[in-house]
């Protein structure tokens, strides 16, 4: 692994998952053996993986959101789910009002597409973007089955778009996006 190329596809690699500053340190880390801080880069992203995430769900599909829970249960994210299909209450938990005050924060939003079909779906979405107060680092992701029913929400800066599932694969695969994601979100933003 002498290699100058070998080590920048190394360093590649952890980008995926780290912030390109946390690989680099990663790589010398590793390239100089020095232990103390390879071992606390290494304990800082162990941390973070194993973080419990809040999610939120909202979409009323149960069949859906069932699925979609499930999945997320079997993939080693480590997470609390909560769900909703009644866009006020989802609003309440969101910003935390009314019986929702010591609600947690969400870490991740997820809105299955019909949910936002109407205009209290998309007000809440607008509120959201906004990116304020408690919320501000709280990305947003939409799940829908054709992109082209979606592209008005480009303006409305989601974080993530993507494909709704319809299969197991594509449940565990939809899981997956969401954990990089998330993973690379995080250490993007600190």
């Amino acid at each position: 692994m002498t290699s100058p190329d070998n080590w920048n596809v190394v360093e590649t690699l952890l980008s995926n998952v780290l912030n390109e500053e946390e690989a680099k340190k990663l790589v010398y880390a590793i390239q100089t053996s020095v232990k103390h801080d390879f071992e606390q880069i290494l304990n800082d992203f162990a941390k973070k993986i194993n973080e419990p995430v809040e999610i939120l769900l909202i979409g009323n599909d149960p069949k859906f959101m069932h699925e979609l829970i499930s999945s997320f249960g079997r993939s080693k994210l480590i997470s609390s789910i909560r769900f909703t299909g009644a866009v006020e209450e989802a609003r309440k938990m969101i910003f935390q009002q009314g019986v929702f005050t010591d609600f947690p924060i969400a870490n991740i939003i997820i809105f299955d597409f019909p949910t936002l079909e109407g205009k209290e779906g998309l007000e809440v979405l607008e509120e959201i973007m906004k990116k304020k107060s408690i919320i501000k680092d709280v990305p947003v992701i939409i799940l829908n089955d054709d992109f082209e029913k979606v592209k008005h929400l480009e303006k409305y800066h989601p974080d993530l778009f993507l494909t709704k599932p319809n299969n197991f694969e594509e449940y565990k695969n939809v899981v997956e996006s969401i954990k990089k994601f998330w993973l690379t979100y995080t250490s993007n933003t600190e």
